[in-house]
C-alpha cells in the first residue's frame, strides 16, 4: 500500500522546546497542583455538566490534567483564525483520548498511572478548526509547549468511522507531541542524530514524496525535516500503524525512489494507454504524477515518482541484466527500511531504559483497541482482507463501542437529574 497523494501534505508543527519550563516534569514530586485546587461544585443545570464531570473524574483527578474543550483564546495561537469545537465532537474526542491514549499507557506501562501523572501534559487544549499556514501551504495538527500543554486542531472533523484519518489528524499527533515531552525530560541518544546527518531538509521537506522519504530512511516527509521530528514521528507512526500497512511501508522503503520532473508527456501518455490495454508493463511504479509544464491545458512534461532502476541514456526505458531482469539501484548508499528499523530499535531501547515503556506492547495495546479482534485476540479481517474498525463495528445487540464510550459521559448527566 502506497502512502497518500503527496500533492498535499499534512503538517505537524514542531514542538516548542522551551528552555525555561514552568514546571520540571522530571522532578515532579506530586506536590501542589499547578491549577487552582479549590473545589467548587460544577453547575448541575449546565448543558455541559456531563462532559465537565467526565473530564474531572478521568483526567484532572487521576492525572492532574485539564481537558479544555471550550477554546480559550488567551491560550490560542493568535496568528490563526480559530473556532471552538462543538460539544458533541468534544464528547467523542474526550472519550477516545482516554480510551486510545491514556488507558493504553495506564495498562501497558508498569505503574502506568504514576507514569502519566509524572509525564503527561498538564493541559490538552481542543480547537475545532484547522490551523493553516498560508505561506507554506501547510496545516498544523498539534503543538506541544514546554511539556505543559498539547493543542489539538481540527477537532470538528473528528471521524471515528475512519481510523486512518483519525490517526493522521489526532492520535498520531498525540503520540508525536507526547514523544517531544518525553524527549524534553531525557535527551534522545546523540548517535540517532548522526544516522541521517546531512540528509535532513528543514526548508523544503514538504515537497518530498512519501516514498522518496521512506527510501531515504525517514518514516514520513515531516520526519526528514530535522532529527527531533524524525525521532518522535517514527515513534508515533509505529504506534498507530497496523501491521499490514507498516510492512507495506517497509517494502516501499526497501527500494530507492526518485522524482523526475521532465518526463515527456506524449511518451508517458502513450505508455499509459498501452498499460491500460494490457499491451505493456510499466517498468517501475509511478504512483505520483503531476503536470510540470503546460501549453494551454495540455501537459508538455510530467513529474513522476518512480523506483530507481538502470535505464537507457535517455532515462526512459529500463535496461535489464543478462537474465532479462530489471536492475534496481541504490546509488544513494541508503536502504531505507534498514535505516528505519535501526532507528526504531534505538527508540525501543531508550523508552525501556529510561521510562520502562515496552514500545511493542504499547503499540499492540493501541492496535487491539482500534481494530476488531476475536475471542482469541486475533484481528478479524473483512472479505477484502482489511482490518475492521473496532470503534464503529455494530455488535449483535446493535450497539457500538463508540456508543459505549460516549455513554460513560452521559451517565454523569444523570447526576443532575
Amino acid at each position: 500500500m502506497m502512502m497518500g497523494n503527496v500533492s498535499r501534505y499534512i503538517v505537524r508543527l514542531a514542538a516548542v522546546l522551551t528552555l525555561l519550563c514552568v514546571i520540571s516534569c522530571g522532578n515532579d514530586s506530586f506536590g501542589p497542583s499547578i491549577f487552582d485546587t479549590e473545589k467548587r461544585p460544577l453547575d448541575r443545570k449546565s448543558y455541559t455538566f456531563a462532559l465537565d464531570t467526565f473530564c474531572v473524574r478521568n483526567f484532572l483527578e487521576p492525572y492532574n490534567m485539564r481537558f479544555l474543550y471550550r477554546m480559550e483564546d488567551i491560550a490560542s495561537d493568535m496568528q490563526y483564525n480559530l473556532v471552538p469545537c462543538s460539544y458533541d465532537k468534544s464528547v467523542s474526542l474526550a472519550v477516545l483520548c482516554k480510551y486510545l491514549w491514556y488507558d493504553v499507557y495506564r495498562d501497558s506501562v508498569p505503574d502506568g498511572e504514576v507514569f502519566l501523572k509524572k509525564y503527561s501534559p498538564r493541559i490538552i487544549h481542543v480547537i475545532g478548526s484547522p490551523a493553516y499556514n498560508p505561506v507554506q501551504g501547510t496545516e498544523v495538527l498539534g503543538t506541544a509547549e514546554g511539556g505543559i500543554k498539547i493543542t489539538l486542531y481540527n477537532a470538528e472533523h473528528l471521524s471515528p468511522d475512519n481510523i486512518e484519518y483519525m490517526n493522521r489528524y489526532f492520535f498520531k499527533t498525540m503520540h508525536h507531541e507526547f514523544g517531544h515531552i518525553l524527549n524534553q525530560n531525557v535527551n534522545r541518544p546523540a548517535d540517532f542524530d548522526r544516522i541521517s546527518n546531512g540528509k535532513y531538509n528543514s526548508v523544503s521537506w514538504s515537497a518530498t514524496p512519501d516514498s522518496v522519504a521512506l527510501s531515504q530512511g525517514f518514516i514520513s516527509p515531516y520526519a526528514s525535516s530535522q532529527a527531533a521530528e524524525d525521532w518522535v514521528e517514527l515513534t508515533a507512526v509505529y504506534i498507530v500503524t497496523d501491521t499490514v500497512s507498516w510492512n507495506s511501508m517497509m517494502r516501499t522503503a526497501s527500494y530507492q525512489w526518485e522524482y523526475v520532473d521532465d518526463v515527456d508527456a506524449a511518451w508517458w501518455n502513450q505508455l499509459n494507454e498501452k498499460v491500460g490495454r494490457g499491451e505493456a508493463v510499466r517498468d517501475s511504479v509511478g504512483y505520483f504524477v503531476k503536470k510540470t509544464s503546460l501549453a494551454g491545458d495540455e501537459a508538455l512534461t510530467y513529474g513522476i515518482v518512480r523506483k530507481s532502476i538502470m535505464r537507457d541514456d535517455d532515462g526512459k526505458y529500463a535496461l535489464t541484466d543478462a537474465d532479462g531482469n530489471i536492475v534496481y539501484l541504490h546509488t544513494s548508499g541508503v536502504i531505507g527500511n534498514q535505516v528505519i528499523e535501526h532507528k526504531l530499535n534505538m527508540v525501543r531501547e531508550w523508552l525501556m531504559r529510561y521510562f520502562n515503556v515496552n514500545l511493542d506492547k504499547l503499540r499492540m495495546g493501541v492496535q487491539h483497541r482500534q481494530w476488531l479482534t476475536d475471542g482469541n485476540g486475533d484481528f478479524v479481517l473483512d472479505a477484502g482482507g482489511r482490518f475492521i474498525n473496532n470503534l464503529t463495528f455494530v455488535r449483535p445487540d446493535g450497539t457500538t463501542l463508540l456508543q459505549e464510550l460516549r455513554n460513560q459521559v452521559f451517565e454523569y448527566g444523570k447526576i443532575s437529574e
